[in-house]
Order: C-alpha cells, then sequence, then structure tokens
C-alpha cells in the first residue's frame, strides 16, 4: 500500500491507495472528492501536528504501508532517527521526500 502524506494547504494532485492531509479549507474539499477512492483509515489532520508524529499515526493505521510519498514537508534528522527503525529514505526532492519499509 502506498500512502500519501501532504502538509500542503492547498493540495491539487492524485490521490494513492490511503491519504493524510493538513487540514484547509481546500485540502478538506479536496478530501470528500476523494473520499471514496482512498483507504478508509485515510484523514484530515491539525496543521500544528509536528510531521514526525504523523508519519508515527500513519505506521500505525496502514500496517501494510509499503511506501510513504511526503510532499509539502522537508526531511530532518529528527524524521530521519524517528524512523529509521521502522523505513529507509527512498528519495528526497524540493517538494518532499519517500520513505520505504525496511525489511
Amino acid at each position: 500500500m502506498n500512502v500519501l502524506v501532504v502538509f500542503e494547504p492547498a493540495y491539487a494532485g492524485s490521490p494513492c491507495d490511503a491519504v493524510w492531509i493538513v487540514d484547509s479549507p481546500e485540502n478538506r474539499a479536496w478530501f470528500e472528492r476523494h473520499s471514496m477512492y482512498i483507504d478508509q483509515n485515510s484523514a484530515v489532520f491539525n496543521p500544528v501536528s509536528a510531521p514526525l508524529n504523523i508519519l508515527w499515526n500513519v505506521l500505525e493505521h496502514h500496517p501494510a504501508w509499503t511506501e510513504i510519498n511526503v510532499t509539502g514537508e522537508q526531511m530532518t534528522r529528527e524524521i530521519a532517527s524517528g524512523i529509521a527503525d521502522e523505513a529507509s529514505i527512498l528519495n528526497e526532492t524540493r517538494e518532499g521526500f519517500s520513505l520505504k519499509r525496511v525489511g
């Protein structure tokens, strides 16, 4: 399962199998338009939530994940060390990063 985690306040891209998206009026509308196509454990999250906490919630709610694509947030040492036992960095760009399951 591929999971998309969006920290952009006005996301306009395509959904993945599951989506976690930061709360904003634009993102709520996007989520509602796509809700029938994404996993029921997808969520809209609070913009003050720490990125590492969101990733841990994603790991908890989607135990069958294979790849997590993050947009609107950069990889940090805190994130890298916080998820090191579960995931490795697959790719980093100016827009975000991708993780793959360890093991």
